[in-house]
């Protein structure tokens, strides 16, 4: 009897040897060709040969992860549920139990890193769809804890995959969001440029590295406030429009995340005029990329561009009347005219300031006058929340166009209407903010406007004149409040380009 046992178990495990042989090779296929025929083989020759190894099998564990591998790919390629995700990490998490601790075949790592790019999948799904994938946070950790656990397999510089872990750990730890990990995110990132560049063939790894290597300093950026992570951000872009030069679109998101870099490296520090002609140049470059097709896209590069347009002519004691009138344009190209979320209260606040410096450096034109600037601002007011610091702003720039006005014509014309009363306006600011002084002193002058009536006194007067034509301060509109300006913009992220934008690529596969 146990002769005939062994019998029927060596044919069955001639039979699952046979369709496990069958699904490497269909996979080997898939993986050259990508034509979706090898892939179903893959999955129906790799489930085959798993059904027939039961536990005790010396082979289901190589089975398990490689029909989690080909089963998950067929889910991506068609819809991911929860459900066929749960069979996938069970998969996994099987082939982990059975797996040897001291694996010389390398098959552990393979495993942590492809459950760790199923978890990070999941945090994805769950961040559009929370409520089909709610466990958005404990997906994210489970991804880190994988990815982590390759790495630790593969720590030898010299292990080809390594990369791969150190970028993978990366970016799932980019998504934290916080100043520790992002660090993290940069020293690991930095080894795994390193390791790119010693293989040339290693493009597509490089490029995606610079790439998460540059969004996590724009993260800690965002979080600490060092310049240094706007350099390093600044370096990282251009080392990836090096590798993709003549790649037409490809080049569209670098492009707009350099650009916006550059301009605000020279509003951290001014005087980099190289800097801003290349901003300009870059931001030229992509809006010849970019299209209304989408939406978001298009909508960052013309405020990007408007931004640094503008940030050009303030900067520059040269100014040129073409740089505003193209910051204008842009700024008004940008105006989405059915909003699904109301006006933009950022870029219509620097439209309106972009429009009075215009009038006051050279006077006003058809389209471009005081009555726009002031519309505009409006706009921005009635769209801001009041406990934003940029509220405050745009009160303060509605009294300098109101002033303006009244000194221009000596008449307070339509616009004195609509101008809100200066007295709430000043209380939001901290008396320690840097801006404070200036909003105060330009309220004064307001106020006196808007209650007296009267003969304006020349110290005033030059007050305002001086503000408003500050080379150091770009005009009392931007400058007085550019600080404040920034920083709301900063927590306007989805809508004001001041966080990179991700090229949204998914992590690497072993």
């Amino acid at each position: 009897m146990p002769s005939i046992f062994k019998f029927l178990r060596d044919l069955i495990w001639a039979k699952d040897a046979s369709s496990f042989s069958a699904g490497v090779k269909a996979w080997a296929k898939y993986e050259k060709t990508r034509e979706l025929q090898y892939l179903e083989r893959a999955v129906q020759n790799h489930q085959a040969a798993l059904d027939a190894r039961v536990s005790g099998h010396p082979g289901r564990p190589e089975s398990l992860y490689h029909t989690a591998m080909a089963l998950w790919a067929q889910c991506q390629l068609g819809t991911v549920t929860k459900e066929n995700a749960t069979i996938v990490i069970s998969y996994y998490d099987e082939a982990l139990r059975l797996l040897p601790l001291v694996d010389k075949a390398g098959h552990r790592a393979i495993v942590h890193n492809n459950l760790g790019l199923v978890y990070f999948r999941l945090f994805r799904l769950g961040e559009e769809n929370p409520e089909a994938f709610p466990d958005i946070g404990p997906n994210l950790d489970k991804s880190i804890e994988n990815h982590r656990s390759a790495l630790k397999l593969k720590a030898e510089r010299a292990d080809p995959n390594r990369p791969t872990s150190l970028i993978n750990l990366s970016i799932a730890l980019i998504q934290k969001d916080n100043e520790a990990d992002l660090t993290h995110a940069i020293t690991y990132l930095g080894e795994a440029v390193e390791l790119c560049n010693v293989k040339a063939s290693d493009r597509h790894s490089l490029i995606l590295a610079l790439n998460s290597l540059a969004e996590a300093h724009d993260g800690r950026y965002y979080h600490a406030g060092d310049v240094k992570d706007v350099v390093g951000q600044v370096d990282a872009l251009r080392k990836v429009l090096d590798l993709l030069t003549g790649e037409g679109k490809g080049r569209l998101i670098p492009l707009l995340n350099l650009t916006n870099g550059l301009w605000r490296l020279c509003e951290q520090q001014p005087d980099r005029g190289d800097d801003l002609d290349e901003a300009v140049r870059r931001g030229q470059e992509a809006l010849k990329l970019s299209d209304k097709s989408d939406k978001i896209t298009h909508f960052n590069v013309l405020l990007t561009l408007a931004d640094v347009l503008f940030t050009r002519y303030t900067q520059f004691n040269k100014k040129s009347v073409t740089d505003l009138d193209q910051a204008i344009q842009y700024y008004r190209e940008a105006i989405d005219p059915d909003p699904v979320d109301g006006p933009d209260p950022v870029l219509y606040s620097s439209l309106a300031s972009a429009i009075y410096v215009r009038c006051q450096d050279f006077g006003e034109v058809d389209g471009v006058t005081l009555e726009h600037a002031f519309s505009y601002s409006l706009e921005a007011l009635h769209s801001c929340p009041q406990d934003d610091p940029l509220y405050m702003k745009i009160r303060n720039d509605l009294g300098s166009i109101y002033m303006a006005q009244l000194k221009n014509s000596g008449e307070e014309g339509d616009l004195a209407k609509d101008i809100p009363s200066s007295e709430d306006t000043v209380p939001p600011c901290p008396p320690d903010d840097q801006d404070y002084a200036h909003f105060t002193e330009a309220f004064k002058d307001a106020k006196w406007i808007f209650q007296g009536r009267g003969g304006h006194s020349e110290a005033s007067d030059e007050t305002v004149s001086t503000r408003s034509r500050s080379g150091s301060r770009a005009g009392s509109v931007r400058s007085r409040a550019s600080s404040v300006s920034a920083r709301s913009m900063t927590r306007s992220v989805s809508r004001s380009s001041t966080r990179q934008l991700s090229l949204s690529q998914p992590p690497l596969p072993t």
